[in-house]
């Protein structure tokens, strides 16, 4: 492994004004030997009388278990409905904070491998960006005039590799994200008022009347502090609906799952 980083590497993690344009749409215990009373002691020694104060039999030492870093993800990710396939990597994105759009990068990606190590990513699964009214790329899915932001529901997907996309003469590799059947459509919650938030209602609805979500990604967002390109500079997550490795990070990311043609099981999970 040459440039990316090692087990337990954590990636250091406003507003684009485009949009994604992607959506088309983890004891030895020590005895003391027992206070024996005196016969010239009166009662129990530590109790009251009557009370059977006969000390515990000793336990027998225990090794420790020792639970490893990529065990303790792969079981926290068990645990929640994913199923890890032997000598292939597993990706799990973790989605933490309010389920609404958002322009900082508050979630992590972990790459777990066959080898049983593991690479952090600083990441987003969240859009960063509201839809441009005369973009064809967000639809209206409930037809009252004004464009849905979606995001991806928690779920398990696959992830498949040898694509490019980006900033028009800075595209680099991608992965698109399909269901586990091949199928671009991915079970999505609609922001249908149009205020960046997914609400109950919302979910509840969306869920109601199966909308989905196509051309979903894992392409690079912008660093925090700006990413210069082509003479501008871009920051934060760019998305109205992808996932977002920054864009310092994608060449770490692209290495740990296996390089650019690389197919592997993508999770989403709430945190």
């Amino acid at each position: 492994m040459s440039s990316f980083r090692t087990l337990g590497w954590l990636a250091a993690g406003a507003l684009l004004a485009v949009g994604c344009g992607a959506e088309r749409d983890t004891r030895p215990v020590g005895t003391t030997d027992p206070v024996v009373p005196s016969e010239s002691t009166s009662g129990d020694v530590n109790g009251a009388p009557g009370e059977d104060t006969s000390p515990p039999a000793p336990r027998t030492p225990e090794s420790p278990s020792v639970t490893t870093e990529w065990e303790a993800e792969k079981a926290w990710a068990e645990a929640r409905g994913v199923v890890f396939e032997a000598g292939r990597t597993t990706v799990i994105a973790k989605r933490r904070g309010s389920l609404a759009r958002s322009s900082k990068y508050e979630d992590t990606i972990v790459v777990l491998r066959p080898d049983e190590t593991l690479v952090r990513f600083v990441a987003t699964t969240k859009p960063a960006q509201m839809p441009n009214p005369s973009s064809s790329v967000v639809p209206d899915v409930d037809k009252d005039g004004r464009k849905d932001l979606g995001i991806v529901r928690p779920g398990v997907y696959r992830a498949v590799g040898d694509v490019m996309f980006g900033l028009p003469g800075h595209e680099r590799a991608a992965f698109k994200i399909l269901t586990e059947e091949g199928e671009g459509g991915l079970p999505a919650w609609r922001d249908l008022s149009g205020d960046g938030d997914f609400s109950p209602s919302e979910r509840a609805l969306s869920e109601e009347r199966s909308y989905t979500i196509g051309g979903i990604y894992i392409h690079y967002g912008f660093d925090p502090d700006g990413t210069k390109l082509s003479g501008g500079t871009y920051a934060g997550p760019w998305s109205v609906g992808c996932q977002n490795i920054m864009y310092d990070e994608l060449d770490d990311f692209i290495e740990a799952v296996g390089g650019a043609k690389a197919s592997f099981r993508y999770a989403i999970l709430d945190e």
